[in-house]
């Protein structure tokens, strides 16, 4: 009987309900107490059979409260589907069904207004307005529901009847308003909407972004110009407070430009990354030098041997005996790369704030540079003392044009860090002069 039970709710044909129900009185009950997925209230209210609703509630009103496999109450269902009368129904033998939430924490309030139902959502918050403040999956509100779900009409109806203002700022789990997810979502409607209505500009999210900083991601350039326009902020970058006039409102904020936190995290990742690898190539350069230095080019003299009327003492450098001049340079160049590279190792593992400041990590990449400079001159002095001298002036071409390509290379790489600076010192003389003229403004506005 219970196969026949479903077919009935399936076509909603109430005449069969009530011969079933004349057979056997317990059979809603037995369907309650059984190992079923779903009542047959729940696939009446899904289907929008109405009287088959009611007259299900009226033989056992305890169904109303059940929950399917989803944790989905028949409450759920109807509001998902729009069934405004069902809605009703359902609410009148028990209202308190409206906190009831399926697995996923929402109640069917969360589900009408995700569905975009109007009628029913302002039924229910009529009915129960408390169940709309409660929290679902993830931390996020019916809010953050209607704001995921692009359902403007349905947040506008909220934010009126709920938007206090703890409730229109409350973030997520991952630290995310309402105002964050239309930003990431590039619902400029909406986030114009939400500024309106006093959402919060400066709560950041656990990434520390702000809604504008994180909207800047991966926009082009006449992408983020729209979207500064359309935004009622504005995206000068004031160091006090100010008021930004956007049509009719006015809005007293302070807020760094659109990407500047999403600049920063670049520049931070940047310093990171290029403080990791000026370790690592300090340190190999360190032990180059350092095993060079203890057994030079040539080797050492093994015993005392006096040659020419010189004593050669063992442990000595036969290179110092056999090129003296060629030596010295050998010893203060490679000395040179040993000690820049230990300063840049102290510098990085010293505790200083380097990552306050990109100059300073400007500072050791120029020590680095000359670090490596000193180890290409320490190569090129062993290569020509030990070359002989038949074979060193076939290579001789070849080493000049070696030389000219290293000179020409680090004097292209100075170059184009002396043009980034020249830049960089031009905009911000740029910025500030734009700044003092908006700040004229500003007072001549006030005023």
């Amino acid at each position: 009987m219970e196969s026949e039970l479903y077919k009935a709710a399936m076509r909603g044909n109430v005449h069969s309900l009530r011969e079933l129900l004349t057979k056997d009185k317990l059979l809603l009950d037995k369907i309650m107490i059984g190992n079923h997925i779903e009542s047959p209230l729940h696939i009446a209210a899904m289907l929008g059979h109405l009287e088959f609703v009611k007259e299900v509630l009226a033989q056992k009103v305890e169904l109303a409260m059940e929950q399917d496999s989803q944790g989905s109450t028949p409450l759920h269902l109807a509001a998902a589907k729009g069934y405004l009368k069902i809605v009703a129904s359902l609410l009148r033998v028990n209202p308190e069904t409206c906190f009831v939430c399926d697995k996923y924490e929402r109640n069917p309030l969360h589900v009408a207004a995700m569905k975009g139902h109007m009628d029913v959502l302002k039924l229910l918050v009529r009915e129960r307005p408390d169940a709309a403040r409660a929290v679902v999956e993830h931390g996020q509100t019916i809010l953050h529901l209607c704001v995921k779900h692009n359902r403007m009409e349905a947040l506008k109806f909220l934010m009126d009847n709920l938007g206090d203002d703890q409730f229109k700022n409350l973030q997520d789990e991952y630290g995310d308003s309402i105002l964050h997810l239309a930003a990431a979502n590039k619902q400029i409607k909406t986030i114009v909407f939400l500024i309106d209505k006093g959402v919060n500009l400066k709560i950041k999210n656990f990434k520390d972004f702000t809604a504008l900083g994180l909207l800047a991601q991966g926009e082009s350039a006449g992408r983020a110009s729209e979207i500064k326009v359309s935004v009622p902020q504005t995206l000068e970058n004031h160091d006090p407070p100010e008021r930004s006039v956007y049509g009719n409102n006015t809005i007293t904020a302070f807020h760094p430009p659109i990407g500047e936190e999403d600049k920063r995290e670049i520049k931070e990742k940047w310093q990171a990354s290029m403080h990791k690898t000026l370790m690592v190539v300090a340190t190999l350069l360190a032990t180059m030098s350092f095993q060079v230095g203890i057994t030079p080019p040539g080797g050492l003299w093994q015993d005392d041997i006096s040659s020419n009327g010189t004593m050669h003492v063992a442990g000595e450098s036969i290179m110092a005996d056999k090129y003296p001049s060629s030596y010295k340079r050998f010893v203060i160049y490679n000395t040179m790369t040993f000690v820049s590279s230990l300063g840049i190792i102290m510098l990085l593992i010293s505790g200083i704030p380097l990552k306050r400041r990109r100059i300073t990590t400007w500072i050791v990449m120029l020590i680095m540079w000359v670090a490596i400079s000193f180890a290409a001159a320490t190569y090129a002095i062993s290569i020509a003392v030990f070359t002989p001298p038949t074979q060193l002036n076939t290579f001789v071409y070849t080493i000049g044009v070696a030389v000219l390509a290293w000179v020409g290379f680090i004097a292209l790489l100075f170059l184009w860090h002396v043009v980034r600076l020249i830049q960089k010192l031009v905009r911000k003389i740029l910025k500030y002069i734009r700044k003092a003229s908006t700040e004229g403004k500003l007072e001549d506005l006030m005023v």
